[in-house]
C-alpha cells in the first residue's frame, strides 16, 4: 500500500461488527497498491483509514452521501472501489476492477450480490436472497442503465467523482436512490456503465436501520424522479460536494 494508492477502497458502517469480515477479504486480494477509508461514527483503524461519520443535520434521516462524500475527499486513488459493511468478496475483485479501468478509464462497474444467513470460517453460507440482476443471456459483461449500478461492490473513476462534485446530500433525507442518481450524472458526463457477472459478493442479511425505510425510500425516489428530469433537460450535471 503506497502513499499514493492506485485503488481507494471506501466503507460507510454503522456496524463495527460488519468490518472485520471485508478487512480479511482485503488482505487476500492479489491487488495490493490500495488505501482503505471506512468512514464511521466510531473509530475502526484496522488496516484502515478512520473518517468520524459526519454529523446529522437537521431533516435528516442518516448521514450516508455525508460518509461517502468524506471518503472521497480523502481519497488519494485513481479509481475508487466502493464495498459496503458485511460483505465477502473474491480475492481477485480489485485486481478486476483495475483490469476494467485500464481497459476504459470511463468504466464505472457494479456486481452482483446475494444475502446469506449463517456466515462459516468468515464466509456467508445459505442463500436467503438472489440479486434480481442476475442473469445470463446477456454474456458476463455488458453495459447497463443508472437502475442497475449498486455500490454494494462497485468501482469508477475518482476523475468521474470530481465532474459530477459526489453524491448529492440532500438524499439524507430520505433512503437510497442517490448512487443512481450520481451514476445517471457519470453516464450524461461520458462515462459508461457496466455490470460485471463474474464478480459475485456474498452478504450478511441484516435488517433495516430503521422501520422509517420504506417512509424514506418514497422521499429519494420522488428527489430522484425531479433530478432525473433534470438531468435531462441538461440543467444538472455537477454538485458541489467534492
Amino acid at each position: 500500500m503506497s502513499s499514493m494508492p492506485k485503488i481507494s477502497i471506501i466503507t460507510p458502517s454503522v456496524r463495527l461488527e460488519f468490518l472485520d469480515i471485508v478487512q480479511k477479504c482485503l488482505a487476500r486480494q492479489t491487488f495490493d497498491d490500495w488505501e482503505w477509508i471506512v468512514v464511521s461514527p466510531f473509530e475502526y483503524k484496522t488496516h484502515a483509514i478512520w473518517v468520524p461519520d459526519p454529523a446529522i443535520r437537521e431533516g435528516d434521516y442518516y448521514r450516508l452521501n455525508g460518509a461517502w462524500n468524506a471518503a472521497f475527499r480523502k481519497a488519494k486513488g485513481e479509481l475508487v472501489v466502493s464495498i459496503v459493511d458485511g460483505l465477502w468478496f473474491p480475492p481477485d475483485t480489485l485486481e478486476r476492477f483495475w483490469d476494467h479501468y485500464e481497459d476504459n478509464p470511463k468504466a464505472c462497474v457494479t456486481t452482483i450480490g446475494h444475502q446469506y444467513d449463517t456466515v462459516v470460517y468468515d464466509k456467508p453460507e445459505n442463500m436467503v436472497w438472489r440479486d434480481p440482476r442476475a442473469r445470463e443471456d446477456q454474456g458476463s459483461f455488458y453495459e447497463v442503465p443508472e437502475s442497475e449500478m449498486e455500490l454494494c461492490v462497485a468501482s469508477f473513476p475518482m476523475q468521474a467523482v470530481i465532474d459530477v462534485g459526489g453524491v448529492d446530500e440532500e438524499y439524507d433525507k430520505g433512503a437510497a436512490c442517490s448512487e443512481k442518481e450520481m451514476m445517471l450524472r457519470m453516464y450524461t458526463a461520458g462515462y459508461k456503465l457496466y455490470i460485471d457477472q463474474t464478480i459475485e459478493y456474498r452478504a450478511i442479511q441484516h435488517p433495516r436501520i430503521s422501520k422509517e425505510w420504506d417512509e424514506k425510500y418514497i422521499i429519494a425516489c420522488r428527489l430522484f424522479d425531479k433530478h432525473r428530469k433534470e438531468i435531462a433537460d441538461g440543467t444538472r450535471l455537477k454538485v458541489d460536494f467534492v
